[in-house]
């Protein structure tokens, strides 16, 4: 009987083990894909007035959008065909130049489906411009999603913006994940402002608190450990919060806020969550203004909208159309 216990208690240990050992495995293996939610989506056309961004990586293209840029050249052209896209660009550009003074470089959250979130630039007021990316293996781009790949395509992706539009002032703004991106390229590259919408101290501590089994100090490659990254931000910069948020909580963006270098601009967006605070108008407003007033001499920006009464109506509305 003692010896029949003893091999059921073993059987069940090497069980309850092996079960651990294929949990973490899977964990440790697919963490990237995990992490950034990546999914792809079907091929879609581009909205008129957004343009196509994309640059090699490792099994395909890094893919991003800028509203009111130039469309991209074809592939093969005649000289003349050549000539005349490369006017027809310099006159796109000059038009940007005139129009966008500012330009907000949106680093999206977890798998967003940032084509969906353009929607939105309908509450950005007239001379505001707007960029944004998919992550490698997110949306529309190929590759494989990572902590390392996400800072040094959103850093590249913001070279080519200066280069293209050297007289726009560019203001990177993260969300929820992409706050992490956002610190950490604040550090690689100059921009006027950073933004970030419900960022978190440390993605390590936001997941731990998910996978309370998983020795994921030992296992997780992507820390996003934006509580270190941050004593180096120099840009002047405002946090964004959700007036209730149960996936980064508040003690989360508050421990990050006490540790940053600077004093920091501080808004909640009442009435929303962790989701829907990119849905708000308020929110939209709130970048806008504090990209537009950025630098300027004995001016803050303005407070949040006490109410929507002049909020456009988006349904049916083209948010690229040019205003």
């Amino acid at each position: 009987m003692s010896s029949s216990l003893s091999r059921k208690t073993l059987a069940a240990a090497l069980l309850t083990a092996g079960g651990f050992t294929f949990y973490w495995t899977y964990l440790t293996v697919n963490q990237g894909r995990l992490l950034f939610d990546a999914r792809r989506r079907p091929p879609r056309a581009l909205p008129a007035g957004v343009a196509a961004y994309s640059h090699e990586v490792p099994g395909g293209l890094l893919r991003g959008y800028v509203y009111g840029a130039p469309p991209a050249p074809d592939g093969e052209r005649t000289l003349a065909r050549e000539m005349a896209q490369e006017m027809a660009q310099e006159t796109a550009r000059e038009a940007v130049r005139e129009a966008a003074r500012d330009l907000l470089f949106y680093l999206p959250g977890r798998g967003e489906d940032v084509l969906v979130t353009m929607q939105y630039l309908a509450w950005l007021p007239p001379g505001v411009g707007f960029a944004t990316l998919d992550y490698r293996g997110v949306g529309h781009s190929d590759g494989a999603p990572s902590e390392a790949a996400a800072v040094a395509d959103a850093s590249q992706f913001l070279l080519h913006l200066r280069r293209v539009f050297p007289g726009t002032r560019v203001h990177v703004v993260g969300r929820s994940l992409g706050t992490g991106v956002a610190i950490q390229l604040a550090d690689l590259q100059d921009f006027e402002s950073l933004q970030l919408i419900t960022p978190y101290d440390s993605l390590l501590e936001i997941v731990r608190k998910r996978f309370p089994l998983v020795p994921l100090r030992q296992l997780m490659r992507h820390h996003f450990d934006s509580i270190s990254h941050c004593k180096k931000v120099v840009q002047s910069t405002k946090v964004l919060l959700a007036e209730s948020d149960d996936v980064v909580p508040h003690a989360c963006s508050e421990r990050l806020m006490a540790a940053w270098p600077m004093p920091v601009a501080q808004e909640t967006v009442p009435g929303t969550d962790h989701f829907t605070i990119i849905e708000r108008a308020e929110t939209w407003r709130a970048l806008a203004a504090f990209a537009q007033q950025v630098g300027l001499p004995g001016e803050r920006p303005a407070p949040l909208a006490a109410d929507d009464d002049e909020t456009p109506d988006l349904r049916g509305m083209p948010a690229w159309a040019p205003r």
